[in-house]
């Protein structure tokens, strides 16, 4: 695979709805996040159809219901067992692992993949590298490090930059994270993170169309 560079300012769309999305996977908001986000919706990166158009709307429902911190912190707990057994496991290995594993083969792959970026998870060796939060900022670093090579002049590394997220957005985030976010959105308490899940699913398919 050798996708084409796309416009910066799609690369710039990308690398904010992914890095939001990725830090909201990996960790509930706190109240500052959701006011911060209460003023980001209506300029969202990603066209507000489909999926997003859906998850947008669950979004702001939650934000109107005033769905509350710890309502939507424990609803993050039990989706993904922060502190217990998770009813959707964020992580690639459990997905594509036949034996459902943690820490192996695909974790290993994953943490391959994020070294040709100069990145490693933050907590190596001690949490799984291939958690979707880690993988969504995965793209959005990609998509940065292109946008930084444009600034330098030099397309040759900005193509080599986004080819390394678009390959391994094909071989690894739309091998498991689909159907994963579709069962964690029916699987969700609270419209916070159905609306996570449904814009998480509108961001693939936008990153989809740009290739």
């Amino acid at each position: 695979m050798n996708p084409s560079l796309p416009s910066p300012e799609f690369l710039d769309r990308m690398a904010a709805a992914f890095a939001t999305l990725g830090r909201l996977h990996l960790q509930s908001p706190d109240q500052e996040t959701l006011d911060q986000l209460a003023k980001l919706l209506d300029e969202w990166p990603i066209e507000d159809e489909g999926d997003t158009a859906f998850g947008l709307k669950e979004l702001r429902a939650s934000l109107a219901e005033k769905e509350e911190v710890a309502q939507i912190r424990r609803d993050h707990n039990l989706l993904y067992g922060v502190t217990a057994g998770a009813k959707v496991p964020p992580y690639e290995s459990v997905h594509r692992n036949r034996d459902g594993l943690i820490f192996d083969e695909e974790t290993l792959q994953v943490r391959s993949e994020y070294r040709k970026l100069g990145l490693q998870a933050p907590k190596l060796n001690q949490e799984p590298d291939d958690h979707i939060g880690l993988e969504f900022n995965f793209i959005a670093q990609s998509c940065l490090r292109s946008l930084d090579a444009l600034d330098q002049d030099s397309t040759t590394d900005a193509s080599r930059y986004y080819g390394i997220g678009a390959v391994f957005m094909e071989q690894h985030i739309m091998e498991w994270a689909p159907a994963m976010l579709e069962e964690a959105a029916e699987a969700a308490e609270t419209r916070f993170y159905r609306g996570i899940m449904y814009m998480s699913l509108g961001a693939l398919a936008a990153y989809a169309v740009g290739q």
